[in-house]
């Protein structure tokens, strides 16, 4: 369209068209600030993982793939532990490798992060190189009623 189009426009026209955009943003944005109130609400996630470097001097090329996207999905490192460093209150660790423990911001987080084309090329990066036990992701308790 051209500029003398929209200069024949009645200014009727264009009030209508300006209450249907600032409808439109309005609704977006409502939008968009209910999804990140459900996010914010949604309890954070915990990834325990235990494993064991197979070739710690070719496991650098994993971390660079694989840590700037986990970090971008709000990886949190909270503990890791060597199989030495590890105490076991009862029971038994079957595992001569130690834990890592990590929090992500939610499991919708988590997921999107975890099955992405990026972290799904970064992984094969591990092959070979680290032996998983296990990893499994395991959701917070919601926060206590004030």
């Amino acid at each position: 369209m051209t500029a003398s189009h929209y200069q024949s426009l009645s200014p009727l026209t264009w009030i209508a068209a300006a209450a249907i955009a600032a409808g439109a943003y309005a609704i977006g944005f409502v939008s968009a600030h209910s999804i990140s109130a459900a996010e914010e609400t949604a309890p954070p996630v915990y990834l325990i993982v235990s494993s064991k470097l197979l070739k710690p001097e070719a496991i650098g090329a994993y971390r660079d793939a694989a840590g700037p996207l986990a970090r971008a999905a709000g990886l949190e490192v909270l503990a890791r532990a060597s199989r030495d460093q590890l105490t076991v209150l009862e029971g038994e660790w079957p595992f001569q490798d130690g834990v890592t423990i990590e929090r992500f911001h939610s499991m919708n987080d988590l997921k999107n992060f975890w099955y992405s084309d990026g972290y799904q090329k970064a992984k094969k990066l591990r092959e070979g190189v680290a032996q998983i036990n296990f990893i499994v992701a395991v959701e917070g308790a919601p926060p206590a009623a004030q």
